[in-house]
């Protein structure tokens, strides 16, 4: 880097300060995350499930029945990583999602990529026209993007698009998610992704159950296969969908 670059990055840094993406405190140049979140934030490690890509004890899909082939996640939805991803959806921090695509593009690689999986594009969860309104962004969409950059494969931002405005997910029952997603997504254009591997991004994945519907819906349209990488997972502690379903009992 040249001295005009370094001043061009100084004078950048003192207009518009580096914050960060998890908590928006102000922090220098070389890092990433601020000192505290570092400390909060809680990475997934192995064993994991390999279907709902949560830690082994924390995983209640039993391998059942998913659409999906398989969903992995490098964050546990707790402390920093949900303040993070809460401040990305509700409190207009998009820059957020380069920090958590880049933590998802690298499980890509590890989990998918690096054991012959070929990705052949990258969808991120749709987002209601009417929602995307009053938002100003998808924040899926922009995690797939930065994955999809980082990966190098293409995106397709109209492949699935949601088709009807249902109730937000997190203030229904495990039963009741099932009956809100369904019929909710569409592929306009079915040759888009007919025959391809699909990397499908979202944000959170809790009961797993919008990925599924999104992969059953791909899959109808002669996708070949859906894979799926969310930012965090919810763990039995911060989900009570999670222990409804582990234990029977719908909520």
């Amino acid at each position: 880097m040249g001295m005009l670059d370094r001043i061009k990055e100084r004078f950048s840094e003192a207009v518009y300060p580096r914050r960060c993406p998890l908590c928006g405190a102000m922090i220098n140049s070389n890092e990433r995350i601020c000192s505290r979140c570092s400390r909060d934030v809680e990475f997934i490690h192995r064993p994991i499930c390999r279907i709902c890509g949560r830690p082994l004890y924390s995983c209640t899909c039993r391998k059942g029945d998913y659409a999906f082939v398989r969903n992995v996640s490098p964050l546990v939805y707790t402390k920093a990583a949900k303040k993070g991803i809460h401040r990305m959806k509700f409190n207009n921090s998009p820059y957020s999602c380069i920090y958590f695509g880049k933590l998802m593009a690298n499980i890509v690689r590890t989990e998918y990529l690096d054991s012959g999986v070929h990705i052949d594009c990258v969808i991120g969860v749709p987002m209601h026209k009417d929602d995307f309104m009053t938002r100003g962004y998808n924040q899926a969409m922009l995690l797939a993007r930065t994955v999809a950059e980082e990966i190098e494969a293409p995106l397709l931002s109209k492949a699935l698009i949601k088709q009807v405005r249902n109730r937000p997910q997190h203030t229904l029952s495990f039963m009741e998610r099932q009956r809100n997603v369904k019929g909710v997504f569409r592929v306009p254009r079915s040759e888009m992704i007919r025959g391809k591997t699909v990397l499908l991004c979202d944000d959170v994945t809790t009961s797993g159950i919008t990925l599924n519907e999104c992969a059953i819906t791909l899959l109808d349209a002669g996708a070949r296969a859906v894979y799926c990488v969310t930012a965090a997972v919810a763990v039995m502690s911060e989900m009570p969908a999670i222990k409804a379903a582990a234990f029977g009992t719908g909520w």
